[in-house]
């Protein structure tokens, strides 16, 4: 791909950025991934890939192919996924009268039209992982993790954030998975308390879905029915992988410059752009 053979992947503390070599373009016309001027995410929501952009929230169609997903070009930064409900966190686009930062936003409609749930002018998500009724958070302006159980009504801090990755359980309320200083830690009690997941892998990325817990390690996939304690390596990848998103219908995962999908829980994979 012509564009995206030009950025940068870059990981961050709770998510990657995928952000362009060139001067940034505040005019281009983001229908394709060779145009958009930044992406910060590509996400997999039930059998659909969105992109992330600094011009809005997109389906990647086709090869190289994109549409925008409703009217309203939200800066998306933070994304994440409760079921059918979509949530969104970043800034509004040029001309909008929304507030800066858009806090905490919700759509019922696949991202058609968005709704204000909390902390609108406040909180700049800039990642947001969840499940069930769980969301966590990291707010790009102080740093704190914040957990909500009410899918973003309400939140609490949980001070500065140390964890490089969490996934967060489908099937129970506070349990989750997350990475700090390479280790797999465990929580029952939205971390109110952690126990360590020994392991001789070393995770990179991690997503909880009802299929199971899938986890990066060096150039392979893994995925673990225990909630950790064991893991079966699923596929390898020629180069070590960028991003891991996962749904319940479809997986992708990047190598590179290119973007592979899965239909059958990662043992094997198409390139699709």
């Amino acid at each position: 791909m012509k564009r995206l053979s030009k950025v940068t992947s870059k990981l961050l503390l709770f998510g990657f950025v995928i952000t362009s070599s060139m001067a940034f373009i505040s005019h281009a016309k983001a229908e394709t991934l060779d145009s958009v001027s930044h992406i910060h995410h590509v996400k997999v929501v039930a059998n659909k890939v969105l992109v992330l952009t600094h011009e809005g929230l997109y389906e990647l169609v086709g090869k190289n192919d994109m549409k925008l997903v409703g009217k309203e070009k939200i800066d998306v930064m933070g994304f994440a996924s409760l079921g059918n409900v979509l949530i969104a966190s970043g800034h509004p686009a040029v001309g909008s009268k929304m507030v800066n930062p858009i806090g905490v936003m919700k759509s019922l409609d696949g991202g058609l039209t968005w709704k204000s749930v909390s902390l609108s002018g406040k909180v700049d998500f800039h990642y947001l992982e969840g499940a069930g009724s769980d969301l966590y958070g990291v707010d790009a302006q102080t740093g704190k993790l914040m957990y909500s159980a009410d899918s973003g009504v309400s939140w609490k801090a949980l001070g500065a954030n140390t964890f490089t990755d969490i996934a967060v359980s489908p099937k129970m309320s506070g349990m989750a998975v997350a990475i700090k200083d390479s280790q797999l830690l465990f929580t029952e009690n939205a971390f109110k308390s952690t126990t360590t997941i020994k392991s001789t892998l070393t995770m990179t990325q991690i997503e909880w879905r009802k299929s199971g817990l899938y986890g990066l390690s060096g150039s392979s996939l893994y995925k673990s029915t225990n909630s950790g304690k064991t893991w079966t390596k699923q596929s390898t990848f020629n180069g070590a992988p960028g991003i891991l998103s996962v749904s319940d219908q479809l997986m992708l995962v990047t190598v590179g410059s290119d973007i592979y999908t899965s239909k059958n829980e990662g043992k094997s994979f198409r390139k699709i752009s």
